[in-house]
């Protein structure tokens, strides 16, 4: 986590160009939270719908994945070591860890307590869990469906056309990143760091046997989380369901966006079938209901807009790595579907 913002040229409000300059004191109120995010993105998920329950106001600035402008110098003086979105900028503060960044909303404004202290059983029992999750590779998973679908029971549920230029784009990254790091030698080292992590999770997700192992690792977390339930709710009775305590933590979302993606992946008949799971999927089902859902589904309704405006801006050397305005708001429009079913 990175504990201060140095004076940088950010753009700072989704009506700005993302590649815009300015100074960010300018732009900004001190008290402004701003965040840096992507909505399909497995973490910016967690932070957005952690927002939406604080009922927290802040700044939204879209960072394209599927443009590489995680990739871009301004990003990336802003979050030279994260991995690339979410990013919170509060005052002097950046902050590039998901968790972190839920956990330090969580002290600026009353209501639901998403992260309980950690020196109570319940902020024990949350911390153990969120521990387990962050040790599931889920972008290794999700390229690793994309590059053996065989290996997803339910079939993935992108596009072919989708899932093809997210294969070829990963692979362009590498030399892209490559590239980068002799256009700016300021961020060389910074550029070379990621290239190399690139190359070592491209090793990672085609090799088919390591993201089997991977996937089959998921049976041991959801069986620990349907236990978890059982003791405590049965099917009939539950017309509210938490992990742990009696309101909804940190840990209640990161399994809600656990499922959506395994959803989305195909793997919810291998990896948690209802047959066997049944609270698990009941838990899924009354959180979809909670307003901070809806506000996450509106987020990314606006997503195929957004991606389409800057798809026509494209240029330059990155212009052959983005999907194409048509199945930019393709991929948009099937993972928000997915969602809503």
């Amino acid at each position: 986590m990175n504990e201060s913002l140095n004076k940088q040229d950010l753009p700072m409000d989704e009506s700005a160009d993302i590649n815009s300059r300015g100074d960010a004191s300018k732009q900004n109120k001190p008290d402004d939270l701003v965040l840096y995010y992507f909505p399909t993105s497995f973490s910016s998920q967690k932070v957005l719908i952690s927002f939406f329950e604080k009922e927290l106001k802040f700044k939204p600035c879209i960072v394209s994945l599927f443009h590489g402008q995680h990739m871009e110098p301004w990003y990336i003086r802003l979050n030279p070591n994260g991995i690339h979105v979410p990013v919170l900028v509060h005052g002097d503060k950046v902050i590039n860890d998901p968790d972190k960044i839920i956990e330090y909303i969580d002290t600026l404004k009353n209501g639901p307590n998403l992260m309980p202290p950690k020196t109570s059983l319940l902020g024990q029992q949350v911390s153990k869990f969120q521990e387990s999750l962050e040790k599931i590779p889920v972008d290794v998973i999700s390229y690793g469906v994309i590059f053996h679908p065989h290996l997803s029971e339910g079939g993935c549920q992108l596009p072919v056309a989708i899932q093809r230029s997210m294969k070829e784009n990963f692979a362009k990254r590498l030399r892209y990143l490559i590239s980068l790091s002799t256009i700016y030698p300021d961020l060389r080292d910074c550029y070379l760091a990621k290239s190399q992590t690139a190359a070592e999770k491209y090793d990672l997700i085609t090799d088919e046997d390591r993201v089997r192992g991977h996937i089959e690792q998921l049976s041991s977390f959801l069986n620990n989380v349907e236990g978890e339930l059982r003791q405590r709710y049965n099917i009939d009775s539950a017309d509210a369901m938490y992990l742990f305590g009696d309101s909804l933590t940190v840990a209640d979302i990161g399994l809600y966006v656990l499922i959506t993606r395994l959803q989305l992946l195909g793997l919810v008949p291998h990896c948690v079938p209802a047959s066997k799971f049944p609270l698990t999927h009941r838990h899924y089902t009354l959180l979809s209901a909670r307003p901070s859902i809806n506000l996450l589904l509106q987020d990314m309704s606006k997503l195929r807009y957004t991606l389409l405006l800057e798809d026509l801006k494209a240029s330059g050397t990155y212009a052959a790595l983005a999907l194409g305005a048509g199945l930019v708001l393709v991929a948009a429009y099937y993972f928000i579907k997915r969602l809503k079913s």
